[in-house]
């Protein structure tokens, strides 16, 4: 597997944040090693909170650079029209949802190697933050929890989810000192 080079990050903003994630489009940052360890394996910065739209090219892109994926668990609150089951790579993917998940993070399971983790960097944060937090979260040795990672990338409380459709499912703070 190649290592992800962050310069292959694409800081543009896209036209609307509407719009569906293209696969190799820069916004999927994955440990090279992929090693076998705990925590934050890696980064995406989908374009929406599309779970339906967003996840089928990032899907098809992960299973591309680390494998088949068999499974994929969202946080309910974070995305909106989650799919039961959707296809990449040539394979059915089973899509579940839990209220108990950490907001910034979705859970993949891997048909051939150990589960990963990611980090969900918002869609409305700006090009340059976000490129730091996919720089961040696929280092070897990520910053912490998914919202440290975010803070310390400089992602505010103002670019994470507080809302979606209306409703508040989460809350971030950054720290004090930022």
């Amino acid at each position: 597997m190649a290592p992800v080079d962050i310069r292959d990050i694409d800081t543009t903003p896209s036209a609307s944040s509407a719009a569906p994630a293209v696969a190799g489009g820069g916004r999927l940052s994955l440990d090279p090693s992929l090693a076998q360890r705990r925590g934050i394996n890696g980064a995406w910065w989908p374009h929406s909170r599309d779970a339906g739209a967003e996840l089928p090219a990032m899907l098809d892109e992960l299973s591309a650079r680390a494998g088949r994926v068999s499974r994929v668990a969202v946080q309910v609150d974070a995305f909106s029209n989650i799919p039961n089951r959707l296809t990449a790579g040539g394979h059915i993917i089973h899509v579940a949802w839990f209220r108990s998940m950490n907001i910034h993070t979705i859970s993949l399971t891997m048909a051939r190697r150990d589960n990963l983790t990611l980090l969900v960097v918002p869609p409305q944060a700006s090009p340059a933050h976000a490129a730091e937090a996919l720089r961040m979260a696929s280092a070897a040795s990520p910053a912490g929890r998914p919202q440290d990672i975010l803070a310390a990338a400089g992602i505010t409380s103002e670019e994470s989810p507080a809302t979606i459709g209306g409703t508040v499912s989460a809350t971030f703070r950054a720290p004090a000192n930022h």
